[in-house]
């Protein structure tokens, strides 16, 4: 087992970003991300009572008041996942943030209506493709800054961004690293493969970091959990990886058949279509037996939702 655990686990990101003791380090690796005006200098964790329900999970998922160095309250709204319709998600949580200040009246000292707020998503995985409005592909970025702004840029509301960390796209190395947000990238994406604390982390805060990640120093419950986790995690992916091969199989079978018996060229190619449509059915299939969220099934097989529904139907 590693030194350190998976910061994108559930209780990695928690333990990492959302609890009391590790505030130094949320606070450090927040401020590499705002504004000069919005620098933390202190943060509170919200009363989960006002937090939102679920749409399907909010595991991993932090809701901070945030006071700025200029004196300005405001909300960062921080989740690691992996939902086939996170844009979406983030969207929602993020107005829920807004939201929520109406029915907080005039608590938390706000000098205005609405307090600013961030979201930030921190992916290990990366978006679907998306198209401009010439159909042209809009390439992944590693990290992307969204703000509310008219068709000729113009800024149409400043109390609104959203941010996105695409990890996967990282690939510097320690050589390589520039900035301060360059080391919290190269801290996420490789601790759980680091066997001591490289030489241009070591200083205070990532010391400590690397101190909360240390699998050695959690109790025998929180070691205990977290070994059910990363075993779920590995089952999981199991059981995803058997039904995409199986699935592979029994299409190629299928789909050789039928196009041997239509006997032509495009009979091969739609047997091999319908083989690929039979083939995901059994993968979703198996996975909604297993009790896996429609979201998930849908990255999987690299479907929406509504197509998912609609080869079910």
């Amino acid at each position: 087992m590693s030194m350190f655990f998976d910061p994108y686990s559930d209780y990695g990101f928690k333990k990492l970003f959302g609890e009391e003791r590790s505030k130094d380090i949320l606070i450090d690796f927040l401020n590499t991300m705002l504004p000069k005006r919005h620098q933390i200098v202190d943060l509170t964790f919200t009363d989960k009572e006002l937090v939102p329900g679920s749409i399907d999970d909010r595991r991993g998922f932090c809701d901070i008041f945030c006071t700025a160095v200029n004196g300005d309250r405001f909300i960062v709204e921080m989740q690691k996942a992996r939902f086939a319709t996170f844009k979406e998600r983030a969207l929602i949580y993020s107005f829920w943030a807004l939201e929520n200040q109406i029915k907080r009246g005039n608590n938390w000292g706000r000098k205005k209506r609405f307090s600013s707020v961030y979201f930030i998503g921190i992916l290990n995985f990366l978006f679907d493709k998306e198209f401009d409005d010439d159909g042209l592909p809009v390439p992944n970025k590693l990290y992307t800054n969204v703000r509310l702004r008219d068709d000729d840029n113009t800024l149409f509301y400043s109390g609104l961004t959203m941010k996105f960390l695409q990890m996967p796209l990282f690939q510097k190395t320690e050589n390589e690293l520039e900035s301060r947000f360059d080391k919290w990238l190269y801290f996420l994406k490789n601790l759980p493969s680091f066997e001591h604390i490289p030489r241009i982390l070591n200083e205070p805060v990532f010391t400590h970091a690397f101190e909360v990640a240390k699998i050695g120093n959690m109790s025998q419950d929180e070691f205990d959990a977290y070994k059910k986790i990363s075993l779920d995690i590995i089952t999981q992916n199991d059981i995803i990886n058997t039904a995409i091969e199986e699935a592979k199989e029994e299409a190629k079978a299928e789909a050789k058949a039928e196009g041997e018996i239509k006997g032509k060229a495009e009979g091969k190619a739609e047997g091999v279509i319908e083989g690929e449509n039979k083939a995901k059915r059994v993968i979703i299939k198996n996975l909604l037996a297993k009790k896996f969220p429609i979201d998930e099934i849908a990255q999987t097989v690299d479907l929406s939702v509504e197509d998912v529904e609609r080869l079910l139907s």
